[in-house]
């Protein structure tokens, strides 16, 4: 890690996998887990974390399977979107919480929307960011724009050339996808470094690209075939940059259809796809008062 920004860490066990995780606040605060995507890990949550715990809550940030210090299986099946979903319950059990808030980004959102419909109970409140509805998704992707911005997907997917290409270009890539997007200044020397360390862990690149190999394809996303979700009735807040460069604005319009409780969308003028870095105060504003949403 690249500086001191949690109070422990520890590891939680989720079938063979051993997970990676950092936490902060009271053991008896109301408990937040934030989840991050591709190519983050942990490391996001470095601003949000401490000033959440700071407000009572009890704060827990786990690397995905497959990212940073968490356990990376070799096997693409490993990292089918069921056994993400039942990492999450993983640390439901470990912390003995009967429910907790979700705030997750880009894939952890992808996961959370899954693990809020399948276990809705469990979710006191919802904040998603940057990561539409998984069906809103999946009918955007009809459109030739969503397919046009969705074209690192299809790259991913090429086993073993995705990772030789990338690999090569690593720091390029990331400047590209990553750190070059954001207002200037959004991201540290220190953090790059951190990423590009993480990134440049034996087999990261192989795992992190599994998520897609193994849950997308142009006709169904996150899973095998079409589904029809429940719409979810806890509170859920939606944010995303308004330069978002993964998704058309259609994306996350449609979300709203599959939330019949409370709903609120926002958008963040000027903000690209790294919001919660880009924006870190405003961002962590708008998640604390979601926390405050009456059940």
């Amino acid at each position: 890690m690249a500086e001191k920004w949690f109070e422990e860490e520890g590891y939680v066990q989720s079938g063979e996998v051993r997970l990676h995780y950092v936490a902060a606040g009271p053991t008896t605060g109301e408990p937040v887990l934030l989840l991050h995507g591709f190519p983050q890990s942990s490391y996001l949550w470095r601003r949000h974390l401490p000033a959440l715990a700071r407000q009572g809550y009890r704060v827990v940030a786990p690397d995905l399977r497959g990212y940073n210090l968490s356990d990376r299986p070799s096997s693409p099946e490993a990292y089918r979107m069921l056994n993400l979903v039942n990492d999450i319950n993983a640390f439901y059990n470990h912390f003995g919480w009967e429910s907790a808030n979700v705030v997750a980004h880009d894939w952890g959102g992808a996961i959370s929307w899954l693990f809020a419909t399948f276990y809705s109970q469990k979710v006191r409140r919802f904040v998603v960011i940057d990561i539409p509805h998984p069906t809103a998704f999946r009918e955007t992707l009809q459109r030739p724009q969503q397919m046009e911005r969705s074209w690192y997907i299809w790259l991913f997917q090429a086993a073993g050339v995705a990772e030789r290409i990338i690999d090569q270009n690593l720091e390029e890539f990331m400047d590209y996808i990553m750190f070059d997007q954001p207002r200037p200044g959004t991201f540290s020397k220190a953090d790059r470094q951190e990423y590009l360390r993480m990134l440049s862990q034996p087999g990261q690149l192989e795992a992190a690209f599994n998520y897609y190999r193994v849950n997308t394809s142009p006709g169904s996303i996150y899973s095998e075939s079409s589904t029809e979700f429940k719409p979810l009735k806890m509170p859920v807040l939606l944010f995303y940059g308004e330069k978002d460069f993964a998704f058309i604005p259609q994306a996350w319009e449609e979300t709203a259809r599959f939330c019949r409780g409370y709903f609120k969308r926002v958008e963040l003028p000027g903000c690209s796809h790294w919001v919660l870095e880009e924006a870190p105060q405003e961002t962590l504003g708008l998640i604390l008062a979601h926390l405050q949403v009456p059940l």
